[in-house]
């Protein structure tokens, strides 16, 4: 992949993962149980697609750190490390954490 193309995918994915958490932001929002499989299933297509480990994980990192700043907005004692760990309790995929009992 050329160096033009790999900056629309990241560019593309980013603009998806804001777009999708500030729809979440603005209400009337989903539970995360459901809202955060959505957000996997779209980086799980850039995984699929394209033979590219480290746009991925790009687009990983960036998503986790949208969401640590939301967790951060409505606690802001939360570590990262936690809201990491809690966004991984909910995905359903080989990124997932221990699962969250309800």
């Amino acid at each position: 992949m050329n160096d033009d193309s790999r900056t629309l995918l990241v560019r593309l994915g980013k603009a998806q993962i804001d777009g999708m958490f500030a729809r979440q932001d603005e209400g009337p929002a989903i539970d995360d149980s459901e809202f955060l499989p959505l957000v996997e299933i779209v980086l799980t297509a850039f995984e699929k697609t394209q033979g590219d480990d480290t746009l991925a994980e790009e687009l990983w990192e960036y998503a986790f750190a949208v969401y640590d700043r939301m967790c951060k907005e409505a606690d802001p004692t939360s570590t990262a490390a936690e809201n990491r760990k809690l966004m991984q309790g909910y995905l359903l995929g080989k990124r997932r954490g221990a699962r969250r009992r309800r």
